[in-house]
């Protein structure tokens, strides 16, 4: 991994499992935003024998969830933890199938409990409509199913009657799930 000593501010973006950040001694007063988008825990290091300081507590490493990020600024001689924006975020786009299911499958161990989720549908103007709810959701999956109803207007006499919903194929789908709490 490369190391920045220049910037007052450095988001490290890492899909690595061993990053590392300079010797804090060499960048007081500089924060960096830690962010793990690899596979797995992301395991940072420095200089040192305990670089790093969180809730009062010096340690030799600062271990990332996969999908979590960390503020950390450099007091001139530990990178302390500023600030914890470590609950995990799992977006996704899918499309439904033929039953008008879209289903998302957290990655292992990311969540402990059924997530709080936010959907929106991605799809052209119409005039009948769209219903999509989420019909399954624990610690490991999401479903969500993408119904329309389908409109007849009656010309003669201005009514649009509506038909019995049924599934939407082709339906794209966003979700957006994160631990329940406070908002860091």
């Amino acid at each position: 991994m490369v190391l920045r000593n220049t910037a007052a501010l450095v988001v490290e973006t890492v899909a690595d499992l061993a990053p590392s950040l300079p010797d804090p001694a060499t960048a007081p007063g500089r924060t960096h935003l830690l962010v793990n988008t690899g596979t797995a825990a992301a395991v940072w290091s420095s200089t040192g024998t305990n670089p790093f300081q969180q809730g009062g507590v010096s340690s030799a490493t600062l271990t990332l969830a996969r999908g979590s990020s960390l503020l950390v600024q450099s007091d001139g001689a530990q990178w302390v933890v500023r600030g914890n924006t470590g609950r995990p975020v799992f977006a996704a786009s899918g499309v439904s199938n033929t039953s008008g299911d879209v289903v998302f499958a957290f990655p292992a161990g990311m969540f402990t409990a059924p997530p709080v989720v936010s959907l929106a549908y991605q799809g052209a103007a119409s005039a009948s409509p769209v219903d999509y709810r989420v019909t399954a959701l624990s610690a490991t999956s999401c479903t969500v199913n993408v119904r329309q109803s389908l409109a007849t207007v009656v010309a003669l006499i201005g009514l649009t009657i509506l038909a019995a919903s049924a599934p939407l194929s082709g339906a794209t789908i966003t979700l957006i799930a994160t631990t329940a709490g406070a908002t860091p």
